[in-house]
């Protein structure tokens, strides 16, 4: 395996956090005007890009940091803090990257993926309102009974696969709502609850179905330190109709677990969900042991951060993409080496 970089990236990267943190307020007028607290928050904030940026220089991919800044700055909006502060710190802390004791192609990655996010972090916010679904406004008010029917109305009208993505497409637009200050956390919560009992609604005709499971075993768990899990319920599922025989290990899977399983289990397909961006690391850790552990597996990534980084980065076969309807390709191929660099590799 290659040696992990991030832990001492990021400590590195976190020895700045209190300068930055008063630089920060210094020259934001609308957080310093705020509570002490909040140079608790900016380097609590802080901590969050050391852990983003760490990942980023891991990988040799600033387009991974990119995608870190644009979500953060996202955030920021929906909590209603202020924008700049996102450009703000990675502006203070790419300052001081020429004094930071790492060595000059670390710092050359760690100054090109702050520019990728300080970039990211400029962009306007689109804060338009969407078209929610009536099925999505029923699942933000926990509006149980409507949900439901919605569930099974795509099941009756089309089929089961289309009430999978119905429920799939509920997530995508709650998430969606939330940054959008169209939801509340407490509703992006009801609607993840409801999204477990429209799946448990349809699983007897999803794993609980009789059909031959042809494509053999597939084992799904979500990357060391990922607690996000419906996404991997729905993929599971989909993955049923498909004729796998599918086991969800679920949230924060120790790596070592996950090989220990699929040296047991013998996976044809062992999928990996990984959405959070500083999570990339321990991912990569992971699909490096199940690659040891069942090498004629194919191993797919899924998950906000996972195409970030993309597959030949993490070590995967496949990537599974946003819109996932269970179907993967039929055939794949590892990507050699080839001596190129990890951001292509």
């Amino acid at each position: 395996m290659r040696p992990r970089v991030d832990a001492h990236v990021a400590s590195v990267i976190l020895w700045e956090a209190g300068a930055v943190a008063e630089e920060v307020l210094a020259g934001t007028p609308s957080l310093r005007a705020r509570k002490e607290g909040q140079r608790h928050v900016c380097e609590a904030e802080f901590a969050a890009h050391a852990r983003a940026l760490a990942a980023a220089v891991d990988l040799r991919c600033p387009a991974v940091f990119r995608a870190h800044a644009a979500w953060a700055a996202r955030v920021h909006d929906a909590a209603g803090l202020p924008h700049e502060s996102v450009c703000a710190s990675l502006r203070a802390l790419a300052g001081r990257v020429g004094g930071m004791e790492l060595p000059e192609d670390w710092r050359r990655c760690i100054a090109e993926s702050l520019a990728f996010g300080i970039a990211a972090a400029t962009e306007p916010v689109d804060d338009a309102p969407i078209n929610l679904w009536d099925a999505t406004s029923a699942a933000l008010r926990g509006n149980r009974t409507a949900y439901l029917a919605a569930v099974e109305a795509w099941r009756a009208g089309q089929d089961i696969r289309m009430a999978l993505l119905g429920i799939a497409e509920v997530q995508r637009q709650v998430g969606e709502a939330w940054m959008r200050h169209q939801a509340t956390v407490v509703e992006e919560h009801r609607a993840t609850a409801l999204a477990s009992l429209g799946l448990a609604l349809l699983a007897p005709e999803t794993w609980g179905s009789p059909a031959p499971r042809h494509r053999g075993q597939a084992v799904l768990a979500s990357a060391p330190g990922e607690y996000h899990t419906v996404g991997l319920l729905i993929a599971a599922n989909l993955l049923e109709l498909e004729g796998y025989a599918v086991e969800v290990l679920g949230a924060d899977t120790p790596a070592v677990q996950l090989a220990v399983a699929c040296v047991e289990r013998k996976p044809s397909l062992v999928g990996i969900a990984v959405s959070t961006i500083d999570h990339l690391p321990a991912a990569r850790e992971a699909i490096e042991m199940v690659r040891h552990a069942a090498p004629h597996s194919c191993i797919a990534a899924g998950g906000f951060a996972a195409r970030a980084a993309g597959a030949p980065a993490l070590g995967a076969d496949v990537l599974v993409p946003e819109q996932f309807d269970g179907r993967l390709p039929t055939s794949w191929t590892r990507a050699d080496d080839g001596g190129m660099a990890d951001a292509v590799r």
